[in-house]
């Protein structure tokens, strides 16, 4: 990303917030103050499927971890079906606030898998990837969102 590791910014971002300067906050700020009333709703889709993610990925950083998975086997089934559930339904929710949300859903779907792919199968594309993706990503919310 512009010549910058992913983990650089990472930490840059983790400095930031504890900081005082939340990224999150204000892109959330800049979506909500866009003066589009469908904005919100798909703010709150945004916003819920980062929550959705992390929790994603810190269950698989708990399931890879070197200590070994730290829950019990049907906990851990458990809480990967809660989170499905909550995502199905807020899927649901938001195709009937935002039917246009489905398909930038569907297209941002596509392009976490890829980015998932990309990284399991082809670790060294990754730099590539992540320095066209915000680019793409204006692509695909302008044609989808």
């Amino acid at each position: 990303m512009h010549g910058v590791s992913v983990a650089t910014v990472v930490r840059w971002r983790r400095d930031a917030r504890e900081n005082g300067d939340d990224w999150d906050k204000l892109r959330a700020v800049r979506r909500l103050t866009s003066g589009v009333a469908e904005d919100i709703p798909r703010a709150l889709v945004m916003e819920y499927l980062e929550h959705n993610q992390y929790a994603i990925e810190r269950l698989r950083a708990a399931r890879e971890s070197p200590e070994g998975l730290k829950m019990p086997p049907e906990d851990y089934a458990n809480l990967l079906v809660k989170l499905q559930d909550g995502f199905n339904k807020m899927m649901a929710a938001s195709r009937r606030i935002l039917p246009e949300t489905d398909r930038l859903m569907v297209a941002a779907g596509v392009m976490e898998d890829f980015a998932a792919f990309l990284s399991e199968k082809h670790p060294a594309l990754m730099a590539g990837f992540m320095d066209v993706l915000p680019a793409f990503q204006q692509i695909v919310e302008k044609k989808y969102g």
